[in-house]
């Protein structure tokens, strides 16, 4: 691990290896250093150290992994990965970013970006990264080929999930998640929440006999082990393997389970949260629509009574509700109402994407193609890359009716396949 902070603080530094001991020892003998055959000598520490701008210590421990540096980093791994919601923000900013022990200063950093990013705190999540996070992401990248301390093994393939997962690369979560499963105790908090993910993860890759095994497992764990906070979120989890499988009743049965259980939840606010967002999903999905204004009206109300930070935050996501109600009645003018406000807010790219695929039907409305062309090429390869079915099966019919309306045929062509293709996708999963 001297290794990894001397590169690191090179870089930082912006000093070659040559120059960190130019007149100290020769470069071959770092190297011996470096690559652990031979100690690193307090006197030469100190010498490089002040070259680094660090203490000592910082380099002679780095590697330190004793009992009370893996059980600190244990304890940090414990504490973060609780979903986000119910971590304090002051007991994220408390912990210090530096720490002699990398195992403790890396997983830290790991947790940290996992908590940001569920937070959609992208500012805090970048500069995470930029400042220190992707220079030791190329060297321990793998957490399957990394010789670190268990600690931050788990810490780093939790971060791979949720990175992942972000993209919607579903295949390369569920290996990191059989890896986590197999380094995390069966009933423990991060094995229930890692079960929620191989869960979502089965559904998308609609592997949805697994992903029933997976549920009846864990609620035997949940019942066994009276672990009743757990059960609000397994259900919701439960909700959408329902809905994939186009069991609808099931899918809104099961949010009502979840409802009903959310009185042992220790994170209900954001449980809540994900319960109403389901249910509106399902409803607008299926057509209810106004059974879908209704439970936007009430999850507008709820977001009321919040404080104003919260209140902005959530702002998009109901304008959001309210986009799609509007564009499933292909009520045009109270889109185009809502998608002036989202215009305004402050969005994520998930927002963002939404609102450029809002702008291009708009756009088709009233007949002005070439901006339909200008929004839908804008956000479809996003979609294409999160292969959001739904989307894609309306950009990719627009698409090619416009190109044929065009003349140019081969383009519709193409989008016509395209088409096909959702269209076969979506008949496989409702079977």
């Amino acid at each position: 691990m001297l290794k990894e902070r001397i590169e690191f603080l090179c870089k930082k530094k912006n000093i070659s290896r040559k120059e960190l001991v130019e007149g100290l020892v020769t470069q071959a003998h770092l190297a011996n250093i470096l690559a652990e055959r031979y100690p690193l000598p307090p006197d030469l520490a100190e010498h490089m150290a002040l070259r680094l701008g660090v203490a000592p210590s910082y380099l002679l421990q780095v590697s330190t992994a004793d009992e009370a540096v893996l059980e600190r980093a244990e304890h940090i791994f414990g504490e973060l990965s609780q979903p986000a919601g119910s971590v304090p923000e002051s007991a994220v900013n408390d912990l210090a970013d530096k720490d002699d022990a990398l195992t403790i200063e890396l997983t830290t950093a790991l947790m940290k970006a996992v908590y940001y990013q569920q937070m959609n705190d992208t500012a805090a999540y970048d500069y995470l990264h930029t400042s220190y996070l992707n220079d030791y992401l190329e060297k321990f990248g793998r957490p399957d080929e990394v010789a670190a301390p268990l600690p931050l093994q788990k810490a780093l393939l939790y971060y791979k999930i949720h990175y992942f997962r972000s993209k919607s690369r579903y295949y390369e979560v569920m290996n990191h998640v059989e890896r986590l499963r197999e380094r995390v105790q069966a009933g423990s908090e991060i094995w229930l929440t890692v079960q929620n993910i191989k869960m979502e993860a089965c559904v998308y890759l609609k592997q949805f006999e697994q992903a029933k095994t997976v549920f009846e497992h864990t609620m035997r764990h949940v019942y066994d082990d009276r672990l009743f906070h757990r059960l609000a979120g397994l259900y919701v989890a439960h909700s959408g393997f329902c809905f994939a499988m186009g069991l609808v009743q099931e899918a809104l049965l099961a949010l009502s389970m979840a409802e009903a259980n959310l009185v042992y939840a220790m994170n209900q606010g954001d449980v809540m949260t994900s319960i109403m967002n389901n249910r509106i999903i399902i409803l607008t999905m299926t057509g209810e629509l106004e059974k879908a204004s209704e439970e936007i009206g009430r999850f507008e109300a709820m977001v009321e009574r919040e404080a104003s930070e919260i209140r902005q935050l959530m702002l998009p996501v109901t304008l959001i509700y309210r986009c799609e109600v509007a564009s499933a009645r292909k009520d045009w003018a109270v889109l185009a109402q809502n998608v002036e406000q989202l215009e305004a807010a402050s969005t994520t790219e998930d927002q963002h994407m939404a609102l450029v695929y809002y702008l291009s039907q708009l756009a088709l409305s009233r007949g002005d193609q070439p901006a339909f062309l200008g929004y839908a090429m804008e956000c479809l390869p996003y979609f294409e890359s999160a292969s959001h079915m739904a989307r894609l099966e309306q950009l990719y019919e627009a698409l090619a009716i416009v190109s044929e309306d065009s003349r140019r045929y081969k383009e519709s062509s193409y989008y016509y396949h395209k088409l096909v293709e959702v269209l076969r996708n979506n008949s496989a999963t409702r079977v």
